[in-house]
C-alpha cells in the first residue's frame, strides 16, 4: 500500500513500506526568523525525526529548503534531490549525499520513479512527476500557470498536487482549476496554503470547482491517502 501524508505546505511523505521520499519538508520556523512570518499550524514532527531514504527539494527558498531543519537531520543515508542552484545551500546546511535534480533528470528508488518536470518561478525549480507501480502523480512544487505545463498531460496523471496561493511565484486558484481541468487526473487536491496568513487561500476555493477536487485537513498528523496500487 502506498501512503502519502501532507506535512504542510507543499510537503509530503510517500511510503509503501519499504521505501520512504520527502517532498519539501518545512519543520522548523525559519521564515518567521528571517521574513517575519509565523507559522498557522505546528510542524507534525521534529527535523531529526524524518526516516525518509530520499528528500527532494524542489527549489531554494526557505520553505522548501529549511536552512533551520535540515541541519538537525540525520543525514549520513539520506539522498537530497534538488536542482543545482540549491546545491550550496544543501552543502552549507551538511548534507553529503547531493545528486542534481534539474528538469528532465530522473531517479529509480525502489518501486518509485522519480522525474524533474518544468516548474514557472522566481528561481530555478522543479515540480515532481512520481511513478510508483500503477499510480502516477505530480507534485507542483512553486509554479506559475505557464502553457508548458499543460504538456503534463502526456504522463497521464492520476493524482495531481497543486499549488493555489496566487502569490511570489505561484498560480492562483482559477489557473489551477484550468491547468486541473486540462491535465484530467483522477484527483486533484490543493497545496502550499494554511502555512502563513500572509500568503495563503481557502481550499474550498479549488475543490468546489472540480469534480475529482479532494482537499486534506489540517489534524494533529496532517492528511494521509492511503492507496491501493491495482
Amino acid at each position: 500500500m502506498l501512503k502519502i501524508r501532507w506535512i504542510g505546505q507543499s510537503g509530503y511523505i510517500l511510503s509503501d513500506g519499504k521505501s520512504e521520499i520527502c517532498i519539501d519538508p518545512y519543520l522548523s520556523n525559519v521564515v518567521d526568523r528571517i521574513a517575519h512570518r509565523g507559522r498557522m499550524v505546528e510542524a507534525p514532527f521534529l527535523p531529526e525525526e524524518l526516516k525518509s531514504d530520499i528528500v527532494v527539494c524542489t527549489h531554494n527558498h526557505l520553505d522548501h529548503i529549511d536552512i533551520d531543519a535540515i541541519p538537525l537531520m540525520q543525514k549520513k543515508d539520506k539522498l537530497f534531490l534538488a536542482p543545482k542552484d540549491a546545491k550550496k545551500q544543501l552543502k552549507e546546511c551538511g548534507v553529503q549525499k547531493y545528486q542534481p535534480f534539474d528538469v528532465g533528470d530522473s531517479y529509480c528508488f525502489g518501486d518509485f520513479k522519480l522525474i524533474a518536470v518544468f516548474a514557472d518561478h522566481t528561481v530555478p525549480a522543479v515540480g515532481i512527476i512520481v511513478k510508483h507501480n500503477s499510480i502516477t502523480m505530480y507534485f507542483s512544487g512553486d509554479t506559475e500557470y505557464n502553457a508548458k505545463l499543460e504538456g503534463l498531460k502526456k504522463y497521464n496523471i492520476d493524482i495531481m498536487f497543486i499549488c493555489i496561493n496566487g502569490k511570489l511565484g505561484n498560480m492562483n486558484v482559477s489557473e489551477a482549476v484550468k491547468l486541473t481541468k486540462i491535465i484530467n487526473p483522477k484527483v486533484g487536491v490543493p497545496t502550499h496554503y494554511g502555512m502563513f496568513e500572509s500568503n495563503t487561500e481557502n481550499p474550498k476555493n479549488y475543490t468546489s470547482k472540480l469534480d475529482c477536487g479532494f482537499e486534506m485537513e489540517y489534524n494533529k498528523n496532517y492528511g494521509v491517502f492511503d492507496i491501493m496500487n491495482k
